[in-house]
């Protein structure tokens, strides 16, 4: 069954990631995490999607400052399994490199699935329910962060999700078109050795990992140590190439399980978005709207992204769909 094979794959690549080997960089990725999205409590009602969601972060966005420095948890995992798994149980797992998490608002509610508008790509698309994750509480006009795979043909969403206020929704929409109109697109032409960019990146970041190890020999304080977390943050969004499209082989075997979509440096907006709907639920005894406006002109929006020792493809602008008013 498809999406019992989906969940599979992703329990295996979650659980790869908790492996001892990352402990460190966990625990650093998660004191990032709760800087930049907020610091959410045991007892909080979110609390199991909140780590949910940082559990994927780890897996699929952090930059690793040592084990294989510039490289992701799930790139390492596909790295290695070149030589553990058989090519057709390999070519499971290439499919989740289709893993997108954006801005969504629902459209209809079926039984099994529901439509939604991606805000940050500008298309619908029908998405499925995996074991475990049922679309309980998703209403028509909601709007949520999360994140979808597309595998064996349909898009499914792996089940951490931020429900925003309903209050906040055409707020909401002004800020993904803002950050649309100000962040650069990159429509990716050609493929990379995805092998030679993890050694690219490996050499930008050894100069951070030895100051990481210096800090700690040292034994310096908290403050000092949370000063160096911030400039690896940086570093770590600065190395990271947009047009990289991984492939197993050289430039010319690009997989075709990673379409050519434009991509968008999105993650420190949505974390932002996230970090929003935290206050409003700290402060709930005030408007949502408040909060969310509040914080949001705190907002800095990218001009340029910048992409070390690469020649820059054409970058665009997209622009977002508009939707009516629920």
């Amino acid at each position: 069954m498809v999406p019992v094979e989906c969940h599979e794959c992703l329990a295996t690549l979650l659980e790869y990631s908790c492996q001892h080997e990352f402990a460190e960089q966990m625990q650093l990725a998660r004191d990032l995490y709760s800087l930049a999205t907020g610091k959410v409590n045991d007892d909080d009602p979110f609390f199991e999607s909140r780590m949910g969601g940082f559990h994927e972060h780890f897996l699929f966005d952090f930059r690793l400052a040592d084990v294989f420095s510039g490289a992701t948890v799930f790139e390492l995992f596909l790295l290695n399994a070149q030589t553990t798994l058989t090519v057709q149980n390999l070519s499971r797992y290439e499919q989740i490199r289709s893993v997108h998490q954006s801005l969504f608002r629902v459209e209809k509610v079926k039984q099994d699935c529901i439509v939604v508008l991606d805000l940050l790509v500008g298309e619908r698309k029908q998405v499925w329910q995996m074991p475990q994750y049922g679309f309980d509480g998703f209403n028509v006009g909601s709007l949520f962060q999360g994140r979808t795979i597309f595998f064996a043909g349909k898009s499914y969403f792996t089940g951490a999700f931020i429900f925003h206020p309903q209050e906040v929704s055409d707020l909401l929409l002004k800020l993904a078109r803002e950050f649309l109109k100000n962040v650069p697109k990159c429509q990716a032409k050609v493929g990379l050795d995805w092998r030679q960019e993890l050694q690219r990146r490996h050499a930008l970041l050894s100069e951070v990992t030895d100051r990481k190890k210096d800090t700690e020999g040292e034994k310096r304080r908290a403050i000092d140590f949370l000063n160096l977390n911030k400039q690896l943050l940086n570093v770590s969004r600065e190395v990271t190439n947009p047009n990289l499209v991984m492939a197993l082989g050289r430039d010319y075997e690009v997989s075709a399980f990673v379409p050519e979509t434009p991509f968008y440096l999105a993650e420190g907006f949505l974390q932002k978005l996230a970090y929003c709907q935290l206050r409003a639920f700290r402060y709930r005894h005030i408007d949502p709207l408040k909060v969310y406006d509040l914080e949001s002109e705190h907002f800095n929006w990218a001009k340029s992204v910048s992409v070390p020792h690469l020649k820059r493809p054409a970058v665009g602008t997209h622009s977002l769909p508009k939707v009516e008013a629920s």
